[in-house]
């Protein structure tokens, strides 16, 4: 049986290939939204309790599933995020100083005396590759133990429209 490749194209909400077919495809059934993470990036921040103590990672892991996606950065306050974690609001905001030195959290929005953070794209968020790579042209690469991250080459994006075949 000869394999051909076949190209899918986005036509409206579904995807179809190249005889207009339609692409099979479900949602995933987390039962909510769900966050992308790298697997290399967050197993370097788990498994280092020498440089991350646990709190460290559990304000982490906080950023990572609370962030609403998009870039846009978790709008609770200090005292909120800090009573969700079981911390001081002073604990909190030394785990926060310290993970915005390292840039595994970034500041995003000020209101009044609220800053709102938002996770580093390297580690993870919402959206597909694509918003993943124009997030990370905004930002610098975390510092991370054992990591050498260099800032991504993400010029080469290639649109999925641009190669769409017309008649």
């Amino acid at each position: 049986m000869e394999r051909r490749r076949c190209r899918v194209r986005n036509s409206g909400n579904r995807l179809v290939d190249a005889n207009g077919d339609t692409v099979p495809s479900a949602p995933y059934a987390y039962g909510g939204p769900h966050s992308n993470a790298s697997q290399n990036r967050m197993s370097a921040i788990v498994e280092n309790p020498g440089e991350f103590t646990d709190a460290e990672v559990r304000v982490i892991a906080f950023y990572l599933f609370r962030s609403p996606g998009q870039g846009q950065p978790v709008r609770q306050t200090t005292n909120e995020i800090a009573a969700k974690l079981g911390m001081t609001r002073q604990g909190y905001s030394r785990i926060v100083k310290r993970l915005k030195e390292r840039r595994i959290l970034i500041a995003k929005e000020t209101v009044g005396r609220s800053t709102f953070y938002t996770l580093t794209p390297y580690l993870g968020g919402h959206g597909s590759g694509l918003d993943q790579r124009e997030a990370i042209r905004e930002v610098n690469p975390p510092e991370l133990p054992g990591m050498d991250i260099k800032p991504a080459d993400v010029g080469n994006v290639v649109s999925v429209v641009s190669r769409r075949r017309t008649a």
